[in-house]
């Protein structure tokens, strides 16, 4: 398929995180998008600098009211939202709030009553707060070993060996330093219900077959809750699918985003040729 022109009004994409990650958690994705760099990734409440907010259960919602302020301060208008895990059911949110071009989720919580996302973040806990008794030196060299890292990452990498020793250590800190434990404990328990999103917003669901977070079950729900949502599934990886196959990411999301442009210029080629007046005496 030929890559449909970009227009200066063209859908920015926004790029919304996992929690306890940050906005840095989607460069390897974002590079890999062929020819594409009208993106932006920020971060949420508690990560990165930015002030946490009074955690309820109320806190998806909120951190979706969050960012429909980031997105009038910032003077976007009807962006293709991206979420990952968390980020991915604040997109959805969002959606329920203010026009947006689309949304695409990946590896989205909420859509269980009781979200297995808790239990298994739980354990993931247990193993942050024993690294975090550990100096940042000393985690950086345990965090060289194979086996610490599967230790470490295995409940929400499907390939833990197989990532870089220094961004682990990098997404260990940051979750430790974040809000991820209050956020999760709370996050992990929301459920996700559709109404008021626009029949005609497309939404994009993605998941990953290796996710022990957010399992394939999951779209079961999905696909009650959302009947109109296009499904993908990225082969081989697990729940930080931005970290076990950013390729993959990368492709589902361009996919998505090249679709909805070409829909876009199908709907300006049939308003254009709808405004067209017949000649006299045709």
């Amino acid at each position: 398929m030929v890559e449909p022109s970009r227009l200066a009004e063209d859908p920015q994409l926004l790029l919304l995180h996992a929690a306890g990650l940050g906005r840095a958690s989607w460069d390897a994705v974002v590079e890999r998008i062929p020819g594409f760099a009208r993106t932006l990734a920020i971060d949420l409440p508690g990560h990165g600098g930015v002030p946490g907010l009074a955690y309820g259960h109320d806190v998806v919602p909120r951190l979706a009211e969050y960012v429909a302020e980031r997105i009038a301060v910032l003077g976007l208008r009807r962006p293709h939202v991206v979420g990952h895990s968390l980020g991915g059911v604040i997109a959805l949110e969002l959606a329920r709030r203010v026009p947006v071009a689309a949304v695409t989720a990946l590896c989205s919580i909420g859509f269980r009553a009781a979200c297995h996302a808790y239990l298994c973040v739980v354990r993931t806990h247990a193993i942050l707060r024993i690294t975090a008794a550990v100096g940042p030196r000393a985690r950086g060299r345990l965090l060289a070993r194979g086996c610490v890292r599967r230790f470490v990452m295995g409940n929400v990498s499907a390939r833990p060996v197989a990532l870089r020793a220094e961004v682990v250590a990098a997404d260990v800190t940051s979750m430790i330093t974040n809000d991820v434990s209050t956020l999760c404990r709370y996050a992990g328990r929301y459920s996700f219900r559709a109404t008021e999103i626009d029949d005609t917003t497309p939404v994009n669901l993605v998941w990953a077959d290796q996710d022990r977070v957010v399992p394939m079950r999951d779209a079961v729900r999905a696909r009650q809750v959302l009947p109109r949502a296009q499904h993908f599934v990225i082969p081989g990886s697990g729940h930080f699918v931005v970290r076990d196959d950013p390729e993959g990411a990368a492709a589902v999301i361009h996919a998505c985003h090249a679709q909805l442009l070409w829909e876009r210029q199908a709907d300006i080629r049939r308003g254009a040729r709808g405004n067209v007046n017949p000649l006299p005496g045709n």
